[in-house]
């Protein structure tokens, strides 16, 4: 595991189409040849998948650990990875589900104490705003949080976040909007808007 410091650089993947066959490639040898091969897709998505747990589960920590835990599970489930689908989206699903199971376990909302804590991102000059930001975000309902995370955050496209929750496009289009609607309405009574 890269330390903290690569692990929070950037989070926006290249998924051009050359990726995708080179991710293949990959995935064959590891299944036919070498399981060694595999520490390169591990190298590739590790900083994506855990920028993507740290903006849904608020916590280095348990990011870590989900992130390590993902990697054991795509190894394991590797063999049934079925060609057709993007590498990246078939595990960012698994990150994803793997998310929504540990919040379901550790509920509740996280404390200004703990936002304050999340490593630094590209923030706008108004900090305080980033923070209301992040704690409106949190307190959004699970199925609304994460399609916010991965389009916003982590800037998928509507099909590949369709893909990744298992939902039509228009379904996930609806939960964004509904999404920001509920945001408008939770950051306005901050001031956020003022």
């Amino acid at each position: 595991m890269k330390t903290d410091e690569n692990l929070n650089q950037g989070s926006r993947l290249n998924t051009g189409s050359g990726e995708t066959d080179e991710d293949q490639e990959i995935i064959r040898n590891v299944l036919f040849n070498s399981a060694d091969a595999y520490r390169l897709l591990v190298e590739k998505y590790q900083v994506p998948v855990y920028n993507l747990l740290l903006r849904m589960v608020h916590n280095q920590d348990d990011a870590r650990e989900l992130t390590q835990d993902v990697f054991v599970k795509a190894y394991e489930a590797l063999p049934s990875f079925r060609f057709e689908f993007r590498f990246f989206s078939w595990l960012y699903r698994m990150a994803v589900n793997l998310a929504l199971n540990h919040l379901k376990k550790k509920r509740g909302f996280i404390g200004l104490d703990q936002v304050k804590n999340l490593p630094e991102e590209k923030e706008d000059k108004n900090n305080e705003r980033q923070i209301q930001l992040k704690m409106a975000v949190n307190q959004l309902k699970d199925k609304y949080k994460v399609v916010v995370v991965l389009k916003y955050y982590q800037q998928l496209s509507y099909k590949e976040t369709a893909y990744i929750l298992n939902l039509p496009e228009k379904k996930v289009r609806s939960r964004l909007y509904d999404a920001r609607v509920l945001l408008k309405k939770i950051l306005e009574k901050t001031g956020y808007f003022n």
